[in-house]
């Protein structure tokens, strides 16, 4: 179950094989062990850029999803189900958001640049999956899948924070 992760930012670092194993782990209890993913870590010129090309949308978003396939895989074949774009500069705002958010609750667990990344690369593969969040009952389905994954890595209410540049 190949997850490729490309770090491409010129000084923010997560540990590439931590989330790796994060999304092998969402993929099997998704029901997809053997599918392919690309993960490119960027700063944001570099997401704005494809923003921009590819959603026609000016300016900086967190993630990005690049569906390669729709529908069921093909049985016996390698499944490629695409590629997650997430800008390292914004996942850094967005963590430290959540960390203001936690300790204006009073709460103490460790919430950082990893978790959020983790979270984004959650949000990207269920997009990859074919779940959205346009419609409200979709959007109440897809929160749950990523409560029960990210669950793993963090026990932070990740849906507290208004994520509102999500890209499709």
């Amino acid at each position: 179950m190949p997850v490729h992760i490309d770090t491409d930012h010129p000084r923010l670092r997560v540990p590439v094989r931590r989330l790796g194993t994060h999304l092998r782990y969402a993929l099997t209890t998704l029901g997809r062990p053997k599918a392919v993913v690309e993960v490119a870590l960027v700063d944001d010129a570099a997401i704005a850029e494809l923003n921009a090309e590819w959603r026609g949308v000016e300016g900086v978003t967190d993630v990005l999803s690049f569906a390669l396939e729709e529908g069921e895989p093909m049985p016996g074949a390698e499944e490629l189900l695409g590629d997650i774009v997430i800008s390292l500069d914004t996942a850094q705002r967005q963590a430290d958001a959540m960390t203001a958010f936690l300790v204006e609750r009073g709460e103490t667990g460790a919430y950082g640049l990893f978790e959020e990344v983790a979270f984004l690369a959650t949000h990207g593969l269920l997009h990859l999956l074919g779940h959205d969040h346009q419609e409200s009952a979709e959007a109440e389905a897809m929160e749950a899948l990523e409560r029960e994954l990210i669950a793993a890595i963090t026990t932070a209410p990740v849906h507290a924070l208004d994520r509102t540049d999500h890209a499709l």
